[in-house]
């Protein structure tokens, strides 16, 4: 397992995800399952209607950040997009492990299914950073 991928499972599932359209930030916090394949490709839905899908139409560039662990271990990025997924939620569905998920979300398959591509990110904890690329 590569550093990324603990500060990934240290997240428990959940990062902030930040966007702007013109010119006024937004942020919220959502669930994301990560792909097995690729651990800097990860999947999140959303309500079809939320301001978020229309915020990402507009601008697909976001910065992320994952929820602190009891070291301070996070993921930090604004080299991040976020598209509409080309695949379908039955595709992904077994990536969603985290209880929490299905509460939140009683109905996926009926929302917009999105794809987090993060290109670069800060490893950052109380012990030190380390910056890691992918291609």
């Amino acid at each position: 397992m590569t550093l990324f991928e603990e500060y990934m499972q240290a997240a428990k599932g959940l990062v902030v995800i930040s966007t702007a359209v013109d010119n006024q930030p937004s942020s919220r916090l959502m669930g994301f399952a990560p792909d097995p394949n690729q651990p800097n490709v990860w999947y999140l839905v959303s309500q079809p209607d939320a301001t978020k899908v229309k915020e990402l139409a507009q601008n697909k560039r976001v910065a992320i950040l994952t929820l602190l662990n009891e070291n301070g271990a996070r993921i930090e990025s604004n080299q991040a997009t976020m598209v509409p997924s080309d695949k379908q939620w039955s595709e992904v569905a077994s990536y969603f492990k985290a209880p929490i998920f299905s509460k939140m979300h009683p109905h996926p398959e009926e929302e917009v299914l999105y794809q987090l591509t993060i290109h670069s990110a800060r490893l950052a904890s109380y012990a030190g950073n380390e910056n890691v690329t992918f291609d």
